[in-house]
């Protein structure tokens, strides 16, 4: 045979063949419908964990927020507002989010209904707020815990709360989607690659605001003023070599005292303490002390221990009365009985918005 003849043959042969894969291919991939999500596991992110969400609950989102606690980071935590279908007034509230699992069981307070179950290899805890008439509409919050040591938890308010959720008709039942969505295994810390890239319409462009970021002296100032601690213009940073690494602080100067705060990591070696020269109580898990020209209040916070001190030549026993105490006895009091984060870190977003002294 002729060798040319031959090889047009070969090559041919070689052509059907490959047509008939590639035949065999397209058809499988016809019959198994459309490529599979990438189930890789991967790091969280927010706006995997809002796509989790956005999916398990078949959400229509309005808007989503990256930095919903504004001077204190959540790193796997996002606000999402959304309209259940045939609902044309106010977008419902929904914060989900991810982190380790708190020291403590969660409680109930005084304003709070709580249920407690195990389920799914985890442990649950729901808590609820009945609605105030003509001022709340009231909130839940439903909180997993697995046996990973895993917290995920996810608020919503939106329907009017009246007795126990469970027995409700709301947009999002407590027992099927609310559980459905914090037992699925990519609403985690990790996840899968398919909710990291998902695409979420109105995710905003700039969603960093709500990244953590180092505090600095001028936060801790920002918190201080904000708890109602005279804002003056004299500000300077606390020594806290005494502290060891990781503690900042900060000392406002008024004209007839001083008020610091110094915030220390909570496995510092030298975590402050009232000593036996100082005259100390505790209050409401707040501890006060004083000596002469000094008085010191010691308050736990999430990542650090507050040292709060304010010093004037008045101090001559515990401050516990503003108008008796004056302004020194206001500050002291503000920070006291005061609410701030007073965190080791905070928001690139506040750090961005509190100006450099």
């Amino acid at each position: 045979m002729n060798t040319r003849v031959y090889l047009l043959k070969n090559l041919a042969a070689g052509l059907v063949v490959l047509a008939v894969v590639a035949g065999i291919v397209a058809l499988g991939r016809w019959i198994s419908g459309p490529d599979e999500p990438d189930d890789t596991p991967v790091p969280a992110t927010k706006k995997a964990i809002a796509a989790v969400a956005v999916e398990v609950l078949d959400l229509h989102p309005t808007s989503f927020n990256v930095n919903p606690y504004y001077d204190v980071p959540d790193p796997l935590g996002v606000e999402i507002r959304f309209r259940p279908p045939g609902d044309g007034g106010d977008s419902h509230y929904l914060h989900v989010g991810v982190g380790p699992a708190r020291d403590s069981d969660a409680g109930c307070g005084d304003s709070y209904d709580c249920a407690d179950w195990d389920g799914h290899g985890g442990h649950f805890h729901l808590a609820w707020q009945e609605e105030q008439p003509e001022e709340d509409p009231g909130i839940l919050t439903l909180t997993f815990r697995t046996a990973a040591g895993e917290e995920r938890s996810v608020t919503y308010a939106g329907t009017l709360i009246e007795g126990d959720p469970r027995d409700q008709e709301l947009p999002l039942s407590v027992e099927g989607d609310l559980v459905r969505l914090l037992t699925d295994e990519r609403f985690s810390a990790t996840t899968t690659r398919a909710m990291v890239d998902a695409d979420l319409a109105k995710w905003p462009k700039h969603d960093t605001l709500g990244d953590p970021v180092a505090t600095t002296p001028e936060v801790v100032a920002q918190w201080m003023v904000e708890e109602g601690v005279r804002d003056v213009p004299d500000r300077r940073p606390v020594d806290t070599s005494a502290y060891g690494d990781g503690a900042v602080g900060v000392e406002l100067v008024a004209r007839d005292h001083t008020t610091s705060v110094v915030l220390v990591p909570k496995d510092s070696p030298a975590v402050p303490t009232c000593g036996a020269d100082w005259h100390c109580v505790s209050k409401r898990g707040v501890v006060r002390g004083w000596q002469p020209g000094v008085a010191i209040a010691i308050r736990q916070t999430a990542d650090a221990v507050a040292l709060v001190t304010v010093r004037a030549p008045g101090v001559d026993g515990p401050i516990g009365r503003r108008s008796a105490d004056g302004r020194v006895g206001s500050d002291y009091l503000a920070l006291a009985d005061g609410f701030a984060a007073f965190t080791l870190t905070t928001t690139k977003e506040f750090a961005g918005d509190v100006p450099a002294s």
